[in-house]
């Protein structure tokens, strides 16, 4: 299947209304301060997986949940961008895994995990994009050091970048393996959206208080 080609990606903001959308870069002079975010991670667990190719890219639809100051939101799916879509302070890095919820009034929330290069690490997603991982533990996607959330509201970045998209931004980092970053490369080349404007939107930095 013919995938999306984000060398015409000036063109995609035709494709929506959203005149505030995503990603963007990060500036840690500009974040505003709000309240500590409670969240239970434990729904994400074992899960069944079942990859799909799409126009926008593959797609990998699981279930899980997670619980955010009391509010559950359902794991659809997630995939995978080669190279960060959100810059930190204008950095970028190897790659930015997003898992894409639903909230309970219908909306879209989307977790960003970034992925650091650690020669130490093992490799997780290579055997996923191989297809030879019918099962995956969803927790191993995560830093075990989870302590700060930046929020924001935006689009998903790809077309039709639908718009009232909430965004949770993950500040630790995941290190991934080597052979992961070369099978990122490999399958999805430089499948990552330019930033876009912030405008009058504010980024907001949380605490977390990780449950259980």
């Amino acid at each position: 299947m013919e995938k999306l080609n984000y060398h015409y990606q000036d063109a995609w903001r035709y494709t929506t209304t959203a005149t505030c959308q995503s990603p963007i870069d990060v500036v840690a002079d500009k974040l505003v301060d709000g309240p500590a975010m409670a969240i239970d991670w434990s729904g994400l667990t074992i899960s069944p997986l079942l990859k799909k190719e799409q126009v926008i890219g593959d797609q990998f639809f699981c279930h899980g949940k997670l619980v955010i100051d009391g509010q559950t939101v359902e794991l659809v799916r997630f995939h995978i961008h080669d190279g960060f879509e959100h810059l930190w302070d204008g950095q970028s890095g190897a790659a930015e895994l997003h898992l894409v919820f639903k909230r309970a009034d219908g909306g879209t929330l989307v977790l960003a995990v970034f992925l650091d290069e650690n020669p130490q690490a093992e490799a997780i997603f290579k055997p996923i994009l191989d297809g030879t991982a019918a099962k995956v533990d969803l927790t191993t996607f995560l830093p075990k050091n989870k302590k700060t959330m930046m929020t924001y509201m935006g689009t998903l970045t790809t077309p039709p970048l639908k718009k009232d998209v909430e965004w949770l931004l993950l500040k630790e980092r995941l290190g991934i393996s080597p052979v992961d970053v070369v099978a990122f490369a490999q399958a999805y080349p430089d499948n990552y959206r330019k930033v876009q404007p912030l405008g009058n939107r504010s980024v907001v930095r949380h605490q977390i208080t990780s449950l259980p």
